[in-house]
């Protein structure tokens, strides 16, 4: 493969699974959801993960940005804890910019004593997970063990689409015969292959039609054929900046920095 391309890893891009958010009144609540979660998953909670010398200004983001999934704990604490709201506002932009990478999971601690205005922006929308009265953090665990798998799956299927992207970038590159440069080429758009055909199919009938106007004459033959042959080059311009597109497309998702699934 030409070294303009970099190569993917088939190996998980995420460091951790679960990303604990919380307030710091909150440590014991999160030390417990945390030790719920980790026979069976990759937490990371700070009190725990960090280590002495670590810089935390530098080591929270960084795992977070590594993280399938950031559990927020919200509590009644919640609304004064300024480094949590940090962390909810980047775990939100991280699920908008791709909500197959990266998820946002609300838990709610003593729910009954948090005013509804004071929730932190953009978690009333979140389908959330509830502790009971009781404390205790089983069920949770168990749900959030759950949308692990589903986020796990998600990655399985980006890692399938980034080696096949892989695969059809190098042929396009490589050059080796002009049927691997075209079959390249029918993976890359495949994201965007009935819009595709669908232009084809009108550049043929495009083509059809210019034909027969200028087999055919009449008074208005000349200008028939300008208007056509008009309609026909905006859709040849159309397919090859949709395929070079595409290919752009490719280029990023084989390093990893788009998710293609």
């Amino acid at each position: 493969m030409s070294n303009e391309i970099e190569t993917a890893s088939t190996k998980p891009e995420y460091q951790w699974d679960f990303f604990l958010a919380h307030a710091g009144s909150d440590l014991q609540a999160a030390t417990d959801l945390y030790h719920r979660l980790k026979p069976l998953a990759a937490v990371f909670l700070d009190d725990i993960s960090l280590v002495p010398g670590d810089n935390w200004d530098e080591v929270l983001p960084s795992a977070q940005r590594s993280s399938l999934i950031s559990v927020i704990l919200v509590s009644p604490n919640s609304d004064k804890a300024y480094y949590q709201r940090e962390e909810i506002a980047a775990a939100i932009q991280m699920a908008r910019d791709d909500p197959r990478t990266h998820r946002v999971v609300p838990v709610y601690f003593k729910s009954k004593e948090i005013p509804n205005d004071k929730i932190p922006y953009g978690l009333r929308v979140k389908h959330s997970l509830y502790v009971p009265d009781s404390g205790d953090l089983s069920g949770t665990g168990e749900r959030l063990l759950g949308t692990l798998e589903v986020m796990k799956q998600y990655e399985e299927k980006k890692g399938q689409v980034v080696t096949a992207q892989t695969i059809a970038v190098e042929k396009i590159v490589s050059k080796r015969s002009g049927a691997e440069v075209l079959s390249g080429f029918g993976e890359v758009t495949k994201f965007v292959r009935p819009l595709l055909y669908m232009l084809v199919f009108l550049l043929v009938v495009m083509i059809v039609v210019l034909v027969i106007c200028a087999l055919t004459p009449s008074d208005l033959q000349a200008l028939l054929v300008t208007v056509f042959a008009s309609f026909t080059a905006i859709l040849i311009v159309f397919i090859l900046w949709l395929t070079a597109r595409s290919f752009s497309y490719a280029l990023q998702i084989v390093p990893g920095r788009i998710n293609g699934g």
